[in-house]
């Protein structure tokens, strides 16, 4: 399976600066910049390597906009990229906003590292929440031969999702790897959509559960 996701020429620049320590009096002392650099290519190539250079805090600029109205669909590479950060467990400075009040909910980005600002209505409420039920394992996917597991947690309780049909399975990755949802048959963008899996932004569409790559503790959390 190719996961690459790919940054598309739209003007969207997503500048990310990387420390070895997310404390900023540690930060401070010498030999804990990593550098500075422009996200570009394969997201996916690009957060494991990240996480390879010993970066644990990565600080992302600008600030992504969770509303989902058309022409938001520029901000996918920015949220694949905190996606798959927190799948290597990498603290993430980014900042959000809900801006459409009927755009996707807050909660089903909640899986994420939370950011440290969520601007739009109600925003500061729903951070707090954010930041008090975040943990890693929140909603993840995991490969078997010939299926794929999901459990999410982003709801009130765990929910479990074994897909083992063929073409759902090819849907899956399709979608992380960003290739949209014309890539992806009716009936398996549907039941994805349904269960807040894929999410609608702008044209687009975002795949939400990040592979897991390392487990909480206690074990029962995932």
């Amino acid at each position: 399976m190719n996961d690459a996701v790919t940054v598309p020429d739209n003007g969207f620049d997503v500048r990310f600066s990387m420390w070895r320590h997310g404390e900023a009096t540690v930060r401070a002392l010498p030999n804990m910049h990593l550098g500075d650099r422009v996200l570009g290519g394969d997201i996916a190539d690009e957060a494991r390597r990240v996480h390879e250079s010993g970066a644990r805090f990565v600080s992302i600029e600008p600030v992504v906009d969770l509303g989902g109205r058309a022409g938001t669909e520029h901000v996918i590479p920015a949220l694949s990229f905190i996606r798959d950060l927190t799948s290597y467990g990498v603290e993430v400075d980014w900042r959000a906003q809900l801006t459409v009040p009927d755009g996707p909910e807050w909660w089903v980005f909640s899986h994420l590292f939370p950011p440290s600002d969520l601007e739009g209505p109600r925003g500061a409420e729903a951070l707090k929440i954010w930041r008090e039920r975040y943990h890693v394992g929140r909603c993840f996917f995991r490969r078997g031969p010939g299926f794929l597991q999901i459990r999410d947690r982003r709801h009130a309780g765990l929910r479990r999702l074994t897909v083992s049909d063929a073409a759902y399975v090819s849907a899956v990755e399709s979608l992380a790897a960003d290739r949209g949802a014309d890539s992806v048959p009716a009936a398996a963008m549907s039941a994805f959509e349904k269960h807040h899996l894929a999410i609608r932004i702008g044209g687009s569409v975002w795949w939400a559960p990040y592979r897991l790559r390392r487990w909480a503790s206690p074990s029962w959390e995932v």
